[in-house]
């Protein structure tokens, strides 16, 4: 093997040989087969954890920012006439995909089944479309009559899960109480007044629909005593998370004249304690493969102990200490290729097919692993990153290589007459 190409087909055989050799013949199959299964597993662990982490960042971002804007510009006092001039403006600036004003303020909801604090939305019929959880937006609020009548009428939308706190289907009446009464000859008395419920809505996060009620805006104008005005420009943007450019992109169209706010700001804590996540759970992962990398030593070395007078038969006939060291890195190699793909496919497998694994462990264990009511979200989310997936294969690869190094460096370092004397 002396002056041989490295990694020719003789390193290549040899290695190969010494992988599969039985115990018997000085082989560690066992260990070999420990190795490459727990490197397998590693890799399907981080790549289901990875992305099941992934879908609940997205799911809960996409929730979060398909109830609320991206922007907010606050036109408290304004006349509704310029702010719907501003509206358009800041519509046109580049980045931008809507600009919609709105009224916010807290009610107290009741039925005679339940009586829940609740956030009221006064919208324009036109900006439904720019509310992604509302499907075929204003046609369908046209369909319901939602804004039609006096004063933009008496129906509402509700959030689902407030809805069924509040024991209301489509068609039923729901009393909204505002905090602020109305002065009269004998005092204030609350303001409140009966709507209908014309359906029911899901932003997909079960923390907005327990919260959020829809009124047409000529309505909420009238009922929260604030007549052709608007609280707030609602903006959404293309890129929800390029808020800087676009809060800058408002600032200079307004000339510094409104307060400007974005959701990042506001949810800080949570998009941060999402960030942590992740992160944290990157790291641990990807330790936790290399400690599984780590069981190669155990073989490799059991292996160069074992082959102790082949290694020096092999030196004696002219083999290099660079074609020894090469066959037991490949035998390294190996381990953490073969680990590693078997380990992508299993992973992507298994998150492709998420539903299906949740309906097979909710059987066998006789309940319902992620209950909706609990944690939010509608059955377990996972969303599949490629090049995510792809970084872990090559990382155990890679580190199923660098353990590899040290026990083959030994192996090459052999000295051929003392291995033949005490072998």
């Amino acid at each position: 093997m002396a002056g041989t190409v490295p990694f020719c087909a003789a390193e290549r055989m040899l290695a190969w040989r010494y992988l599969r050799a039985k115990r018997s013949q000085g082989g560690v199959s066992l260990i070999s087969i420990i190795s490459f299964v727990g490197i397998m597993l590693a890799v399907m662990a981080l790549i289901v954890v990875m992305s099941i982490m992934n879908g609940f960042r997205s799911t809960l971002l996409n929730a979060l920012l398909g109830g609320q804007g991206h922007v907010f510009v606050q036109v408290i006092d304004q006349p509704a006439e310029e702010v719907d001039l501003l509206s358009n403006q800041i519509a046109a600036i580049e980045g931008v995909s809507s600009a919609s004003p709105m009224i916010e303020e807290q009610v107290l909801a009741s039925t005679d089944y339940a009586k829940i604090g609740a956030a009221v939305r006064g919208v324009r019929l036109s900006d439904l479309d720019h509310l992604p959880f509302l499907e075929n937006g204003t046609a369908k609020a046209v369909q319901d009559g939602f804004g039609s009548g006096r004063n933009g009428g008496n129906l509402i939308y509700v959030g689902r899960f407030l809805a069924n706190d509040l024991g209301v289907l489509p068609g039923d009446r729901l009393t909204l109480i505002a905090p602020e009464g109305t002065k009269g000859p004998f005092g204030v008395t609350p303001r409140r007044k009966t709507y209908i419920v014309a359906d029911t809505f899901e932003t997909g996060s079960v923390e907005l629909d327990k919260l959020y009620i829809l009124m047409p805006m000529v309505q909420s104008q009238l009922f929260f005593n604030i007549p052709a005005a608007y609280e707030f420009i609602d903006v959404r943007l293309d890129d929800p998370l390029a808020t800087e450019t676009s809060k800058q992109a408002i600032g200079e169209l307004t000339t510094g004249h409104f307060i400007i706010d974005d959701w990042k700001r506001q949810r800080a804590s949570y998009l941060g304690a999402l960030n942590a996540e992740r992160s944290m759970m990157r790291l641990v992962m990807l330790i936790l493969i290399t400690i599984t990398a780590l069981n190669i030593i155990t073989g490799v070395v059991m292996l160069v102990k074992n082959k102790t007078r082949d290694i020096a038969i092999l030196r004696t006939i002219g083999a290099s200490r660079g074609a020894l060291m090469r066959v037991f890195i490949m035998i390294g190699a190996i381990l953490g290729l073969t680990g590693a793909l078997f380990g992508l496919a299993l992973g992507v497998a298994t998150v492709l097919n998420i539903g299906t694994v949740e309906a097979v462990i909710s059987f066998i264990i006789g309940r319902e692993i992620f209950p909706p009511d609990v944690y939010g979200l509608q059955g377990l989310p996972a969303e599949l990153d490629w090049a995510e997936a792809i970084f872990t294969t090559l990382w155990a690869m890679a580190m199923s290589i660098l353990v590899t190094v040290w026990p083959a460096w030994s192996a090459a370092k052999l000295d051929p007459v003392e291995a033949l004397r005490f072998g």
